[in-house]
């Protein structure tokens, strides 16, 4: 009754659900949203672009969309990556048909920064904490056609290299390694096109996130 009173999270129901820092109000509307979502996926077909953020565990939707391009394609799967193409495409409904290969996902907040559509990355708006990114294009790549990160193991980038971004399910940008070998927020990096260097981004923090606190 306390947590109702409080707008906070009953702890048995953080306990079994997905990492969130929501008010209890604005936790149960996400939560219906995400079960529509999943009702009009089954009811309608695919979408053509998914909420990613509504998944429990990302890592194994963008497993799935790669095994299919693998398939179909008669690429060994190990042989592939992401490559994270923003659109122009400020909203789902705006698209007109599903990606030509990969996935279409949506649901990003650049945690920072700022972006427009001609250079990318840009400086945050005075009083603009977070800004919506576009829809994001998941297309698989070869490693062979992109360049291995110095610094970062089993990551391959392009060429001029973008800004790796780190994408986490919540602002805490902290979590555990799952029995599962993944990490309980972190999900993966997202290069992103941008004009300046990867060390001007890093001192201001740049981070995508899959939904935001309130």
């Amino acid at each position: 009754f306390n947590n109702f009173l409080l707008q906070k999270l009953p702890k048995a129901w953080a306990k079994a659900a997905y990492p969130c820092l929501k008010p209890l109000a604005s936790w149960v509307q996400d939560f219906m949203d995400r079960i529509g979502f999943m009702n009009r996926w089954l009811l309608e077909g695919p979408p053509m672009s998914f909420w990613v953020p509504c998944f429990f565990f990302p890592q194994g939707f963008m497993t799935a969309a790669m095994q299919m391009h693998a398939r179909a394609t008669k690429i060994a799967i190990d042989d592939l990556v992401w490559v994270t193409d923003v659109t122009s495409t400020k909203e789902p409904g705006e698209l007109t048909g599903p990606a030509s290969s990969g996935v279409n996902v949506h649901g990003f907040f650049l945690e920072g920064c700022g972006w427009n559509d001609a250079d990318g990355l840009a400086e945050s708006e005075m009083g603009v904490l977070f800004v919506s990114l576009p829809v994001v294009w998941l297309k698989p790549t070869k490693r062979s056609e992109l360049v291995a990160d110095k610094e970062i193991n089993n990551v391959f980038r392009t060429s001029p290299p973008g800004y790796l971004c780190p994408l986490y399910k919540t602002s805490e940008r902290k979590g555990t390694l799952s029995t599962t070998g993944h990490s309980t927020n972190f999900v993966m990096y997202a290069e992103l096109r941008t004009s300046s260097s990867q060390d001007h981004w890093i001192c201001r923090g740049v981070a995508l996130l899959c939904m935001l606190d309130t």
